[in-house]
């Protein structure tokens, strides 16, 4: 049973993920034709996930702040920095939009999903944890379903009205987390938890289990820290579900998606987007009612074979067609080249999409979470930004379909890695593991050696 005061706080704080889901649609819907240069148009996409990254670079150490602290102040720019659009009238104000959405959404994202790993309880995490990612999803579906009827400048007001409520249900709804409050308000530490699990349970022996972390210095990380089990091997899995959650190929599937729509009219550009994202979220919502009782290794080996398989058949569909230098190699090609882009779409939003943003959550102790959560949204952010730079000069280079039997060799890569290096998190409390990554070596060194 899921408390009460537990579904209202993540639905308030997730509000912040629907608000930033919302800015970096409207970055792929609607271009101020007024005033950018259609050249500049991809610069704006470059610029917001440069700000990303950076919100990402700072994010961790930032949260040891408060996670409540820093989703209300990144808030505050979010919303500011809509108003640089609704009254542009340079190309810099424009940009500057980008920049300033792109920190903020940056730090948000990263704060609130381990902010949600906190707060939730250990058999319901992974559902309670996609939350994020689901309302990121929501808030980019609300932006294109309204780009289609409201101009830029009119969509922009919407976005200030889609932010504001943030700081309201911050305020209102969203207690301080625990697992912070213990080291700066041991005893509200205790009255925040026990609200959340309800006045009816008793949370002393998780209170003590989150007590036992009051000893460590968060901020005292030193060089031969890096070199543990304990930060080198969450680091490793965070980070390398980070990477292949962009390598693995969605956004160059949605790319080809507009291409697939623009074939049928101009007029359906953008619908690429909205079947795409809709895709998403009945994939994100599956992953949540299935992620904490089959468990997340199961359920991310079965997201990369079908991404793998969807990734090889449509990369040799395209090989064909280039092959033979026909617009279509068999009736109704476009049909099949549509399947395989929901498919792996399907496949990946149920699979590594959430359970990626769910394990950087979870898997570090307090003493490096905020050096490990900020360099897995770098790895994150940098590949995503990667992808959307290179996608067309690769295309040049190797063909269409020879990008996606890239994306193919990247998936079973990651099948590979999943099964050797991933670990099950599924229904264990969080001290619980972090003691799990500690093994007969205590570090890198000596676990290199020992493996030699």
């Amino acid at each position: 049973m899921v408390e009460r005061e537990q579904v209202v706080v993540t639905f308030a704080c997730c509000l912040g993920p629907l608000a930033c889901g919302f800015a970096l649609a409207y970055n792929l819907t609607k271009n101020p034709a007024e005033l950018l240069e259609p050249q500049w148009g991809a610069w704006r996409t470059y610029v917001h996930f440069i700000g990303c990254l950076s919100g990402g670079f700072f994010s961790g150490f930032v949260s040891n702040y408060g996670r409540k602290v820093v989703v209300l102040v990144a808030s505050a720019p979010l919303a500011l920095s809509w108003l640089f659009v609704i009254f542009a009238t340079q190309v810099w104000m424009v940009f500057l939009f980008h920049a300033v959405s792109g920190m903020c959404t940056g730090m948000i994202m990263v704060v609130v999903q381990v902010y949600v790993a906190e707060i939730s309880v250990p058999k319901l995490r992974g559902a309670v944890s996609t939350a994020p990612l689901l309302a990121f999803q929501v808030g980019s579906l609300l932006c294109f379903l309204l780009g289609e009827i409201l101009v830029w400048k009119d969509l922009a007001i919407v976005g200030v009205c889609v932010t504001l409520p943030v700081f309201v249900s911050v305020v209102l709804c969203m207690p301080e987390s625990p697992r912070f409050l213990i080291h700066e308000q041991p005893g509200h530490a205790l009255s925040t938890l026990q609200w959340l699990r309800g006045t009816e349970n008793d949370v002393m022996e998780e209170y003590h289990d989150i007590s036992d972390s009051t000893h460590i210095d968060r901020w005292n990380v030193e060089c031969e820290d890096l070199i543990r089990p304990t930060f080198w091997r969450p680091l490793l899995i965070s980070c390398g579900l980070m990477f292949l959650y962009n390598m693995t190929g969605v956004a160059s599937f949605t790319l080809y998606g507009m291409e697939l729509f623009a074939e049928v009219s101009s007029a359906y550009i953008n619908v690429a987007h909205f079947v795409v994202t809709a895709v998403l979220i009945i994939a994100i919502t599956l992953s949540a009612l299935l992620v904490d009782h089959i468990g997340r290794k199961l359920l991310l080996l079965l997201s990369l074979t079908i991404m793998a398989a969807s990734a090889f058949v449509l990369g040799l569909f395209l090989f064909l067609k280039d092959l033979h230098k026909v617009d279509s190699y068999f009736v109704y090609q476009w049909v099949a080249e549509v399947f395989c882009v929901v498919l792996f779409t399907f496949a990946h939003g149920s699979g590594v999409g959430p359970i990626a943003w769910i394990t950087m959550g979870e898997i570090f102790s307090p003493q490096y979470k905020w050096l490990g959560v900020s360099m897995a949204s770098m790895v994150l952010w940098s590949s995503m930004l990667a992808v959307d730079v290179l996608f067309h000069k690769i295309r040049v280079a190797v063909a269409t379909g020879g990008i996606f039997w890239f994306h193919c060799v990247v998936c079973v890569g990651g099948y590979i890695f999943v099964l050797v290096c991933f670990r099950e998190l599924k229904e264990q409390r969080l001290d619980t593991i972090t003691k799990a990554f500690i093994r007969k070596h205590e570090n890198l060194i000596e676990t290199f050696i020992a493996r030699i």
